[in-house]
C-alpha cells in the first residue's frame, strides 16, 4: 500500500453518530462504553490517551476465569501497558499512531488500527469501566446493546439483526453485530468484548475491500489476547 491512507469526513460523521447513541451503555456500566464505527485519519504504533473461533454462550452469569498474561506471537501489536495484543494480519499496515477520531465517549485507554486502505480497516479500542462486567449477565448486557441499536437505526444505520452473535473471544464474552449505512456505503462488523472492568471493541469496517477486511478481522479475533482487569 502506498503512503498513508487518508480517511474522508464521512467516516468521522459515521463514528460521531455511533458515539452519541452509545451513551445508553453508561447507565448500566457507570463508566460509558464508547464509540463503535469509523475512524479519523489513518496516516504506525498504537497510541495511548489511549469471524473468531466461537462457542455459544448462555444467558446466565459468565464463567470466564480471565487471562493474567499476554503471549501473542509473530508480528504483534500491543500498546505499552495495554491489556491486549494481537498478531498483525497479513497484508495490513499498522496505522495506529495516525488514527484520529472526531468523537469519543468515556475513557478510551488504548487504541490500535490496521488498514489495507483509507476506508478498509480494523480498529481495536479499550475502555475502562467502573463496574465489573463479569458480574453482569449476558441477557442484561445484550438488552442494553439492543437499545443502542434501536437508537442507531433511527439515525440511518441498518442492522442485519438486533440479536447479538454471542461468541467467545479469548474466552471473554463477545457480542457481535453487522451495521451498514447507505449514505456512506460503509459496512462494519462490530464486536463488543467484555472482561472484568474493561470493554474492548473490534470494529472491522470496509468500503471496497470486503474480503480483505473479513480475512483480517478473523485473524485479529483469532489471535487477540485480552487480560482481565478487576
Amino acid at each position: 500500500m502506498r503512503g498513508s491512507p487518508q480517511a474522508p469526513d464521512t467516516v468521522g460523521r459515521m463514528r460521531r453518530r455511533f458515539a452519541l447513541a452509545l451513551l445508553g451503555l453508561c447507565g448500566l456500566l457507570a463508566g460509558c462504553a464508547s464509540t463503535v464505527a469509523g475512524n479519523g485519519q489513518p496516516a504506525a504504533n498504537a497510541t495511548k490517551p489511549g469471524a473468531a473461533s466461537a462457542s455459544p454462550k448462555g444467558s446466565g452469569t459468565p464463567d470466564d476465569s480471565g487471562r493474567q498474561t499476554l503471549s501473542c506471537g509473530g508480528s504483534k501489536i500491543s500498546p505499552a501497558g495495554s491489556p491486549y495484543c494481537f498478531t498483525m494480519p497479513t497484508g495490513f499496515q499498522d496505522v495506529s499512531s495516525s488514527v484520529t477520531v472526531d468523537a469519543s465517549i468515556g475513557k478510551e485507554k488504548y487504541r490500535s488500527a490496521v488498514a489495507v486502505s483509507s476506508r478498509d480497516l480494523i480498529i481495536i479500542s479499550v475502555y475502562a469501566l467502573r463496574s465489573d462486567t463479569d458480574t453482569i449477565s449476558d441477557d442484561t448486557l445484550e438488552g442494553e446493546l439492543t437499545q443502542v441499536l434501536r437508537e442507531l437505526s433511527q439515525q440511518g444505520f441498518t442492522f442485519d439483526s438486533t440479536t447479538a452473535d454471542k461468541t467467545d473471544v479469548d474466552g471473554a464474552r463477545s457480542f457481535g453485530y453487522h451495521a451498514s449505512q447507505r449514505s456512506t456505503g460503509l459496512e462494519s462488523d462490530v464486536y463488543f468484548v467484555f472482561r472484568g472492568r474493561n470493554e474492548l471493541q473490534v470494529n472491522c469496517q470496509w468500503k471496497d475491500k470486503e474480503s480483505d477486511v473479513n480475512r483480517g478481522c478473523k485473524s485479529v479475533l483469532d489471535t487477540l489476547q485480552f487480560k482481565s482487569v478487576k
